[in-house]
């Protein structure tokens, strides 16, 4: 704790001249904007989470649409350097994550690539055994895994659990 007698009060006021000095993020309309109602701090519960989410939403998409002046373009940017930090935290805290099941590869697959469980039955040897995979109640052979590899042109190693 600081003990704001004698000294101190001096080394406080020597600390405001010297940051005074630095240039301050903040001199863009936008930015003070950002700062002033979601200032870069640590989220502390779901409802915070989802509205620095979907500011967050918002800038990215202003910056593909290529809205902004370049000086909001920067503090866009400053922001979001600030900012991601902070979500990223609460993310891994409140969403862990862990590596998917083979199963999950193979729905992630036929969902990108649009497929159904007929169309890799010739290479899983069957719908229904296609479907028992996916359920979780029939894990992949070896060679069903290299032949799923080749279709969807990855490394077999996709396939095989962590």
């Amino acid at each position: 704790m600081i003990d704001l007698d004698g000294d101190d009060r001096v080394t406080i006021k020597t600390l405001e001249r010297k940051l005074r000095e630095f240039k301050a993020p903040a001199e863009n309309r936008l930015l003070k904007l950002l700062y002033c109602h979601l200032p870069p701090q640590t989220i502390k519960g779901r409802n915070m989470h989802r509205r620095y989410a979907e500011v967050m939403r918002m800038l990215f998409r202003e910056r593909e649409l290529g809205t902004l002046n370049s000086s909001d373009l920067e503090a866009v940017d400053c922001y979001i350097k600030a900012v991601f930090p902070f979500i990223e935290e609460f993310e891994k805290k409140e969403f862990p994550t862990k590596d998917p099941s083979p199963e999950q590869v193979m729905r992630f697959f036929m969902d990108q690539q649009g497929l159904s469980q007929y169309d890799l039955a010739k290479e899983l040897g069957g719908q229904p055994v296609v479907s028992n995979v996916l359920r979780g109640k029939r894990k992949l052979n070896r060679r069903q895994i290299e032949r799923l590899a080749k279709r969807f042109g990855v490394s077999p190693a996709a396939f095989y659990p962590a």
